[in-house]
């Protein structure tokens, strides 16, 4: 029930937007179908975030309804001008049916994967992005209060937690619901964005030399690829490589392969799609791979378009309008991904007027001038985001420590070669003909093959940087380039991805030389040895978790390991308004201290220590003086004994109720103190644990 929900929300959100989309999308087979749920998405989500963040209209369902069908409207008076009169393409509805049949099979696939893992636990970063998105569905204006620092607004790029609430709310469901719902349909979208992205690559290079279930099947590969394929890593480490007794496999350990195996002190993560599929962690850079999709998709629908006419049209246009919006989210999303993706989008679109026009000094003032409107309009719509966000980790350093070669190359050396192959090819192809200007040959090259050599060299160089320079933040010499490793390699590892499905294919079907398709045949082979990574993730879940689960029980870990905690939550709920302050435990990242906020949404004065520290860090990357105030003010606050000393802390911090239960008796003792100044409006002295738990209103 909970994926039909979903999937008719998506549905109607993209056939309000499709007309206007298909404008956007022209070149593609099927107008860019797939491709408008997403940015139906991110253009009614942003518009709701807006009107919320001035505080015109709550954050809620009629809200977000409304918006959409403003835009249904607008989308339909734009259909009827461009069509008077309407006919029916029966040809394009039947490519929209298979692409819709292909993201449907694609999300209960991925739905059924992600059932046999619901309940979400303090391991990784969990917590925090299922309370980010508990707070921002209780909310109706932004910006949003921060669940582990009262009083504050949340100091981290939080959009994709927001998205996540916006779908839920659209799809009728509720955060229990909603939560891996999302993480489904994230997992299922690495599979259909880039099976279209794909398709249309191919599709545009051979038109109709080849037949349309090649172009599908070469499709269906890419996504495969992209979703759950790995690094070379897994056929090395999993089946070559003899490993010592005891020394069981694991999926995760593809990602921690540099600084671990054998350890050093240069620990780095290398993060990919099919790991955080499996994973449970609904973090920034995997809530932006569905827009990292559509900024790389609207390139190439950028790069096809037929040339402009006058110079009005090229300086103004809705492909400059979309590409900022997108870039807004992206960088509210995950704020790694706007560098990124403003350095391909700027390549590309100095690389289209060059190609498409003249190779003069106008083009290159008018490349600069759409680079500066994109930028212009990115700010405009993110305005109100960076107005509230400071960034600690602005400093940029020489890496001292690089990744020794062997390990490199066993992680990035196969699509380094596809790329670098398929450059190779390229040029020779291009200087062959030496009667021709340079110019004249490179626009005669096919812009299909020149969006994937771009975006080949742009991976190369993403998976390269961090061996140069990493951005510095709180983390000691041990972790220094973790983070810059993390969210460059990622993207590096989806862009090398789509290249390098379309490079091998491309050799194996076009006409050429024997040796040519051998060379592409082996690199395809060994790219589909990769894809035993997600495969064998996949089969660890299932066996691990026996059975597929109600995706309602997202909070069966608290209520198995803390139960007495756990219907407290549910008192909390049902009976406290969602801005009163709480007081709970406060103790480093990765805890379960912290589970009050996170699953009632209710602010705290402090919880995660470690999280707060990375994101509020002083300039010298040290804990900011209020947050180690704070920190010791909740522990004094729990052992106090005077009533002036807790009215001190209780109006410091706004506090409305203190909580006590298992995990406050492990170190506070006596709490007479604080009963006998508030009122114990919830107590259950012999719970399941034998501990008492109890919620004492002192406001």
């Amino acid at each position: 029930m909970y994926y039909l929900k979903m999937w008719f929300a998506l549905l109607i959100a993209g056939l309000l937007f499709y007309p206007w989309v298909s404008k956007l999308f022209e070149k593609f087979y099927d107008k860019g179908w797939l491709f408008s749920k997403i940015i139906a998405v991110g253009v009614t989500g942003i518009v709701v975030w807006l009107l919320a963040y001035i505080k015109i209209m709550p954050f809620g369902q009629i809200t977000c309804y409304l918006v959409l069908l403003f835009f249904g409207i607008l989308n339909f008076i734009y259909f009827r001008k461009k069509n008077k009169s309407f006919k029916i393409n029966y040809d394009l509805l039947e490519r929209i049916l298979i692409s819709e049949i292909i993201f449907c099979i694609s999300f209960i696939a991925w739905t059924l994967v992600r059932s046999y893992n619901v309940p979400i636990n303090n391991q990784t970063e969990q917590f925090m992005n299922y309370g980010f998105m508990n707070k921002i569905s209780n909310s109706d204006y932004f910006p949003v209060e921060d669940i582990w620092f009262s009083g504050n607004c949340i100091n981290y790029y939080y959009f994709g937690q927001y998205i996540a609430a916006f779908i839920v709310k659209i799809a009728f469901l509720n955060v229990k619901e909603g939560y891996g719902m999302m993480l489904a349909l994230v997992a299922s979208l690495t599979f259909t964005l880039p099976f279209s992205l794909v398709f249309n690559l191919i599709k545009n290079l051979f038109k109709d030399k080849l037949k349309i279930r090649y172009v599908m099947i070469i499709g269906i590969l890419a996504g495969l690829i992209v979703s759950l394929a790995g690094t070379l890593y897994y056929p090395i480490y999993r089946w070559i490589v003899p490993r010592e007794p005891g020394d069981t496999y694991h999926y995760w350990e593809a990602v921690r392969f540099i600084g671990y195996r054998p350890e050093t002190n240069d620990k780095t993560i290398t993060d990919i799609p099919a790991y955080s599929n499996i994973a449970q962690d609904l973090h920034a850079h995997y809530s932006d791979t569905m827009f990292v999709f559509v900024m790389l998709a609207l390139l190439l629908a950028f790069l096809l378009k037929d040339k402009k006419d006058s110079n009005k049209k090229r300086m103004f246009n809705c492909e400059i309008l979309i590409l900022g919006i997108i870039l807004a989210i992206q960088k509210m999303t995950n704020y790694w991904d706007f560098p990124i993706y403003l350095v391909v989008l700027s390549i590309i679109i100095f690389v289209n007027n060059v190609l498409k026009y003249k190779f003069d000094l106008y083009n290159f003032i008018l490349s600069f001038v759409q680079i500066l409107e994109v930028v212009f309009v990115e700010e405009l719509v993110s305005l109100p985001f960076s107005r509230d966000l400071y960034i600690s980790a602005t400093h940029v350093y020489l890496t001292h420590v690089t990744s020794p070669f062997y390990k490199w190359a066993v992680l990035w050396a196969l699509p380094t070669i596809c790329v670098f192959y398929n450059v190779a090819i390229w040029l020779k192809r291009i200087l062959k003909k030496s009667n021709e200007k340079l110019m004249d040959k490179l626009r005669k090259i096919n812009l299909t093959e020149v969006y994937v050599v771009l975006i080949g060299l742009c991976a190369v160089g993403l998976v390269i940087m961090p061996e140069i320079i990493y951005l510095k933040d709180i983390y000691g010499d041990e972790y220094k380039r973790a983070n810059t490793m993390f969210k460059l390699t990622y993207e590096g590892f989806i862009m090398f991805s789509i290249s390098t499905s379309f490079i091998v294919t491309k050799f194996i079907v076009e006409k050429g030389k024997v040796v040519k398709k051998i060379i592409a045949g082996l690199l395809l082979l060994l790219q589909l040895t990769t894809l035993g990574y997600g495969i064998e993730a996949i089969k660890y879940q299932v066996e691990t978790y026996k059975q597929p689960k109600d995706f309602s029980k997202v909070e069966d870990y608290i209520k198995q390991v803390y139960p007495d905690d756990y219907e407290a939550i549910q008192w909390i709920n049902e009976n406290i308004d969602k801005d009163s302050v709480f007081v709970e435990l406060v103790t480093g990242s990765y805890r379960p201290a912290g589970r009050i906020s996170v699953f009632t949404g209710n602010p705290v004065v402090l919880a995660w220590h470690g999280h707060e520290w990375i994101w509020r860090a002083t300039e010298d990357y040290k804990c900011p003086q209020e947050e180690s105030n704070r920190w010791v003010d909740v522990q004094m606050l729990y052992i106090a004994k005077s009533p002036e000393t807790i009215k001190e802390y209780v109006e410091r911090y706004n506090i409305s109720y203190i909580y006590y239960g298992e995990l406050e008796s492990e170190t506070y003792k006596d709490i007479s103190a604080l009963k006998e100044y508030g009122e114990v409006v919830y107590e259950k002295t012999e719970g399941y644990h034998r501990v008492p738990v109890c919620i004492i209103k002192v406001k």
